[in-house]
């Protein structure tokens, strides 16, 4: 097994509990914890595979601490002992005792030689008691997510889904037409929506540190995000608006369709991730237009339209599986509002006879066929021309995305 140096394993944990802390809290998803709340970010590629380990697992972990434990860990406690436990039983490299030992000697550090006895106990049981592992949905989904989920699909499409939960996503990047996947990328291609071709790779480094992607020759994404861009219906337009564009990955599939002349404007309200849509689009040796405004606060009339909404991310469980346990009644209807006030304002920027585009990378009826429904019913100068549901898979994302067209007698908002 390879041997991990005591510090850097104690670090790796620490940091761990932050951002389990930050995430119970609610104040962050798993990557913006990851993204802002390490004392030690250079390890932080470990400390996000651990805790992907642990958010795939989390109902088994949960339910193995309170087999452990004589009575119920303190929160802090508890962090601890989920991700010491996420290690010793999920991650291979990791020698069981030493990750327990590491464990100890963090809650000693805290100051509280009681807890610290408390900690030993539970992980030299844990251990010596290594529980079976059972993939069923019902042990590895979320309960709230289960009783939708179970309502919905047959048990076949559900076990497929808790498969696709458990598998780590794999590394997939888009390539601009005409670039072939080098042999040292073992890259091999992978299906996908629309004229656009991807591929996967089993060595993500050699594609991150190319002269490709420096170029923007090639873009990391999921075939899934092509849906949006490959409806059948769509027609070839002039002007271009992505009221939510930022990182731009959306716009720049667009792009690949466009033809000469055509301009687009991409607009996102948050102004640190534009930079990262400036910069994708630098790459790219796009010079189209990069604004932060609100969906609302936008103006001008545009032929497409392209709406892909902030939701629930339910879709897209594989790379965010914390996702799946932030999900809740409260937050659906949070999040349902937003999309609905985001597509009745990019809706007033569509020309009469234009094509708006609603999409998500969620599975939830709420967030997609019933807010096209809702969206029709309010605005009867709209026709469905095609909509259509991904479910994920372990070959790609979850995702949904409706066409829509403006009536050409339409007034202009």
């Amino acid at each position: 097994m390879r041997k991990v140096n005591s510090d850097t394993a104690a670090h790796v944990l620490a940091d761990a509990c932050r951002v389990l802390a930050s995430v119970g809290a609610g104040e962050r998803s798993l990557d913006d914890a990851l993204d802002s709340v390490l004392d030690y970010p250079e390890l932080r590629r470990t400390t996000g595979s651990l805790l992907f380990f642990y958010f795939r697992r989390k109902r088994f972990v949960d339910k193995w601490i309170d087999t452990l434990a004589c009575r119920p860990p303190r929160p802090r406690l508890r962090r601890l002992l989920a991700a010491v436990l996420t290690q010793i039983r999920f991650q291979s490299g990791i020698v069981p005792e030493s990750a327990a030992n590491v464990a100890v000697e963090l809650a000693k550090s805290a100051g509280n030689a009681n807890e610290a006895k408390f900690v030993n106990a539970v992980l030299r049981r844990a251990v010596r008691e290594l529980p079976p592992v059972d993939d069923a949905p019902e042990e590895v989904l979320p309960p709230a997510v289960l009783k939708r989920w179970r309502g919905r699909y047959s048990p076949e499409e559900l076990a497929a889904m808790c498969r696709a939960f458990l598998s780590p996503a794999p590394f997939t990047f888009r390539a601009e037409r005409g670039f072939e996947s080098p042999p040292e990328w073992e890259g091999t291609a992978v299906p996908c929506r629309g004229p656009f071709r991807f591929f996967e790779s089993p060595k993500p480094g050699l594609v991150l540190d190319s002269e490709a992607m420096r170029e923007g020759r090639i873009y990391i994404q999921d075939p899934a995000t092509t849906l949006a861009a490959s409806l059948p219906g769509m027609e070839p337009v002039r002007r271009i608006l992505d009221v939510c564009a930022a990182p731009g990955g959306k716009s720049l599939l667009l792009s690949e369709r466009m033809k000469a002349g055509t301009s687009l404007v991409a607009a996102d309200r948050s102004a640190r991730r534009q930079e990262q849509t400036k910069e994708n689009f630098r790459r790219r040796g796009l010079d189209f237009a990069v604004i932060t405004a609100e969906p609302r606060e936008l103006a001008g009339e545009f032929d497409l339209v392209l709406a892909d909404v902030p939701c629930s991310n339910t879709g897209v469980f594989r790379r965010r599986p914390d996702a799946l346990w932030r999900f809740g009644a409260a937050e659906l209807r949070k999040i349902t509002v937003l999309q609905h006030s985001i597509l009745d304002a990019a809706a007033a920027r569509v020309a009469p006879g234009g094509q708006l585009v609603y999409s998500t990378c969620s599975i939830e009826p709420e967030e997609n066929e019933q807010q096209a429904e809702r969206f029709l019913a309010e605005h009867p100068d709209f026709t469905r021309m095609a909509s259509e549901q991904l479910l994920p898979s372990v070959e790609s994302d979850g995702a949904y995305a409706c066409l829509l067209r403006r009536s050409a007698q339409s007034m202009p908002t």
